[in-house]
């Protein structure tokens, strides 16, 4: 399923349009933590919390992602969350952010 396409005169009226209108909106919010947490992971300041932000906004996004077309973040999202719940390490968690930071910042562009 590709992404539903929200230009003018496009599929406005796609069932999912509205959860899509969201989504999009809180990715600006999501990338801002997801970015922050990055930087205290990075330098081991407040890593507890940071930990914290980067479980919860991947699992936020790994939920509803892929039902709006959006498979690749989704994966991406399922991947840092899992690594997260395993405490796989501060090396393996950054390297996992980088391609779900990355899509998100990708989605803002569109």
């Amino acid at each position: 399923m590709n992404a539903i396409d929200l230009r003018p005169g496009w599929q406005s009226d796609h069932p999912l349009a509205p959860a899509e209108r969201l989504f999009r909106q809180m990715a600006a919010e999501r990338l801002d933590i997801l970015s922050r947490a990055w930087a205290r992971l990075d330098s081991g300041q407040q890593v507890r919390e940071a930990m914290f932000d980067i479980h919860h906004i991947a699992h936020m996004i790994a939920g509803t992602a892929g039902s709006l077309g959006h498979a690749r973040i989704g994966l991406h999202a399922a991947e840092v969350e899992r690594l997260s719940l395993e405490d796989a390490g501060r090396e393996a968690l950054l390297h996992a952010l980088r391609p779900l930071i990355s899509g998100l910042a990708d989605l803002l562009e569109d």
